[in-house]
């Protein structure tokens, strides 16, 4: 909720807690402003796509607006599954063992690749595509920088992020996901990882070059 008035992130926490919503009168008792000042703060995070609201006639008067938070609303609170995901891969990967879960992760990369392959695909420059893979793997969790992008030397990703570091220590089968996830949405380049956190790294470094 970075940018919000402190009101503003009052206003979504107190609906977080309300879901059949809060009227305007409500909100301004709340924290304690008027009610001129407590419309100012709705209409800033309306206008950021945050809420949404119904109106509920009375037996007299006009309707009464409830406010509520929207689906963008919502998803401004922090979920972690992250403990979640890493106990699921770690049941799956004593069950399955190495080599099927390995193929399992490769399987895995493939389809997320694809669900991005346009953004890939588009690029005009190899420069760019790279740019793009990195965008990616952020979005993936990786907080990645691409260090270069010359592809004549090796463009080179850095990941300060493992998102299954733990399990990956002792199953590191699962790094596969992120070698097969670059070569695809590279277009089929050989990725090799120089250097990795689940294996005492302080980086995930990959290295990406065409094919000869």
């Amino acid at each position: 909720m970075i940018g919000l008035h402190e009101n503003q992130k009052k206003i979504l926490e107190y609906l977080l807690d309300h879901h059949d919503g809060a009227t305007l009168d409500e909100l301004a008792e709340y924290l304690q402003i008027t009610k001129t000042a407590a419309k100012e703060h709705l209409i800033k995070i309306d206008g950021l796509g945050l809420l949404t609201y119904q109106d509920q006639k009375g037996s007299v008067g006009r309707p009464r607006r409830y406010y509520m938070l929207s689906e963008k609303g919502n998803e401004t609170f922090p979920r972690q599954y992250s403990w979640l995901s890493n106990i699921i891969l770690e049941l799956l990967s004593e069950e399955m063992g190495s080599q099927k879960t390995t193929k399992m992760m490769e399987r895995l990369a493939d389809k997320v690749s694809e669900s991005m392959k346009s953004r890939f695909e588009n690029a005009e420059t190899s420069a760019e595509m790279m740019g793009e893979i990195a965008k990616a793997l952020n979005e993936l969790g990786y907080r990645a920088t691409l260090k270069q992008s010359d592809l004549r030397k090796g463009a080179i990703i850095e990941a300060t992020n493992c998102v299954y570091h733990s399990v990956a220590k002792a199953h590191p089968e699962l790094c596969r996901f992120d070698i097969r996830f670059i070569e695809k949405a590279s277009g089929g380049m050989n990725v090799k990882l120089e250097s990795c956190i689940a294996r005492g790294g302080s980086t995930c470094r990959f290295c990406i070059k065409r094919k000869t």
